[in-house]
């Protein structure tokens, strides 16, 4: 977390680097607009603290929702976890700051959910679930109020329109909040303490807190529960009735 003085943003050299298009609102710009609203596009985040079942659940969302089904789930991975492990980015250790960091994490996840808005326009399933492994709003949870708004405001976003991107939000509970012995310290690149991954946990609830469609799946039965949990929420989000 960084509370002092704000420090100044990214020269503007590299803002101009992070500018992204915008076809987001608009879904796709060859689709003709007939096509894009007989889609039914839902968009559900998953997120939560270290170690919560958040992959778990994804591979059992994508047995669940089969294409032969006529369904087409689009899966947007971790970013800041690419940027750490794949481009040696950190927002430790002398390489860059949490607040730099956020102006990287943000710039990527904001390229791939337009590109996922644009493919699930351009797919040929008329029914496409696109499943966010974190989104924006986890970033809140590593710097301040303040300075999280000035990064989405360098991009010219808000917090509710960002917000208004996401269908809803699930939150999985870590293990280290109840499930300690299952605890296993959480991403291989970055390694967080059961103190520290509880305190995430917090953090990111209250990130996502404002979002009207917050589900929280806590550690109160065993894991399998929660996966249960988990499924029948995505379930509930798409409006349909979990299978027995």
């Amino acid at each position: 977390m960084i509370h002092a003085k704000m420090p100044s943003p990214p020269r503007e050299g590299i803002l101009r680097l992070l500018q992204i298009p915008n076809f987001s609102d608009k879904l796709v710009l060859s689709q003709r607009r007939t096509d894009v609203m007989a889609k039914r596009i839902t968009r559900i985040v998953l997120t939560g603290g270290p170690a919560a079942g958040k992959t778990t659940l994804t591979s059992r969302i994508l047995k669940e929702f089969k294409q032969d089904d006529g369904w087409r789930v689009i899966t947007i991975p971790e970013t800041a976890t690419e940027l750490m492990a794949g481009f040696g980015i950190r927002p430790f250790g002398g390489c860059v700051s949490m607040l730099e960091f956020q102006y990287l994490v943000i710039a990527d996840q904001l390229h791939k959910e337009q590109l996922a808005l644009r493919a699930a326009a351009m797919v040929p399933e008329e029914n496409v679930l696109i499943l966010y492994d974190r989104a924006v709003f986890d970033d809140k949870a590593y710097v301040s109020d303040d300075e999280f708004r000035a990064v989405l405001a360098s991009f010219g976003k808000t917090e509710e329109e960002i917000l208004a991107g996401y269908d809803a939000v699930l939150h999985l509970v870590s293990c280290a909040k109840g499930a300690e012995f299952a605890y296993n310290f959480g991403n291989a690149v970055r390694y967080e303490s059961v103190e520290g991954a509880r305190e995430m946990d917090d953090k990111t609830i209250r990130a996502w807190s404002a979002h009207p469609n917050l589900h929280i799946i806590d550690n109160s039965v065993d894991f399998e529960d929660k996966m249960t949990r988990g499924l029948r929420a995505v379930y509930e989000c798409l409006g349909e009735k979990a299978p027995e």
